[in-house]
């Protein structure tokens, strides 16, 4: 029986490990082949470069071969106005950043002068628009706070009325900075911005008619607001309530005394009497009294007045 038991344990543990590495092999065929099927149905890609920022770039700053450097990219996806390579980056001469890059970045033809161009403010003007020079002081340029990017409303203020004559305007350059990646705020004497030819002109009349103060907007706001005209008769309350008291009609007045109808018998008589505080507040016209009944011939019993008179405010009973 001992002999017998132990030759069952041995059968039984061959036959769980063959099975175990039967299962294995079978899994391991089956990877490999899903795996050759999905290599053969994926497409070809074949990988070229593509020209990134080695470091961060700010406006103005020359490129070099330094500054740049080649990563792997597919050949068939090169965004329109990539470099393939530091070759044809600098074929025809040196560049030089017109805005902010950050390190790994894309260098993009526009982003860039031209070969052996420098870095100019006139390369940043979208088509069809004009850069114009505002004059500005610590309070008009909001403390300092806009900076190259920001967008701004321009206030004009004369000596009785405040009105917004351009919004959404974009900043092109504090005094002589144009770098959109710049924190530093500075207290600027100028700022250039950016306008079509009529919004242009429209400034450089208003700074002789005027003050122009800069009204910052939020980051990525583009809806345009209404606004009126703010003048000085806007600033003070008691001013605003003349106005408002101004345009009110006039209430009617009051009423000081009210109607009372009293019947005795078949006699309808009114009385006229003061307005007690509680009391009536208005008069009421009665309706057209019938015409009284015919009163039989004989004696007719004197009504009491707390029994046949009935007073009421407004309408008879």
């Amino acid at each position: 029986m001992r002999a017998n038991f132990k030759v069952m344990i041995v059968l039984a543990i061959a036959c769980g490990g063959g099975a175990i590495w039967a299962g294995s092999r079978w899994l391991d065929n089956t990877s490999a082949a899903r795996l050759r099927e999905i290599e053969a149905a994926r497409p070809a890609v074949t990988f070229g470069t593509l020209v990134v920022a080695a470091e961060p770039l700010r406006f103005g700053s020359p490129l070099s071969r330094k500054s740049v450097r080649e990563i792997a990219w597919p050949e068939s996806d090169l965004p329109p106005g990539s470099f393939a390579t530091a070759d044809d980056l600098f074929k025809d001469g040196d560049r030089t950043v017109l805005y902010p890059l950050e390190q790994g970045e894309p260098l993009f033809a526009s982003k860039l002068t031209g070969p052996g161009e420098r870095a100019a403010l006139s390369r940043l003007i979208s088509d069809g628009n004009r850069a114009v020079t505002l004059r500005v002081n610590d309070v008009a340029g909001v403390g300092g706070l806009v900076l190259p990017g920001d967008r701004v409303d321009v206030v004009l203020t004369t000596s009785d009325v405040a009105e917004v004559i351009l919004q959404d305007v974009r900043i092109l350059s504090i005094d002589q900075m144009a770098d959109e990646k710049s924190t530093e705020a500075t207290v600027a004497h100028t700022v250039t911005v950016e306008a079509s030819p009529e919004a242009a002109q429209k400034l450089v009349l208003a700074q002789s008619v005027g003050s122009l103060s800069l009204v910052l907007r939020k980051a990525g706001e583009v809806r345009a607001a209404a606004f009126r005209p703010i003048g000085v008769a806007d600033l003070t309350t008691a001013r605003r309530t003349e106005n408002i008291k101004a345009e009110m009609p006039s209430a009617p007045p009051p009423v000081t005394d009210a109607t009372v109808w009293v019947r005795r018998a078949t006699e309808l008589t009114q009385y006229s009497v003061p307005v007690a505080e509680g009391g009536p507040s208005r008069r009421v016209t009665p309706p057209e009294t019938p015409p009284a009944p015919a009163v039989p011939a004989g004696p007719v019993a004197e009504a009491s007045p707390l029994s046949s008179a009935s007073i009421a405010a407004g309408a008879p009973r």
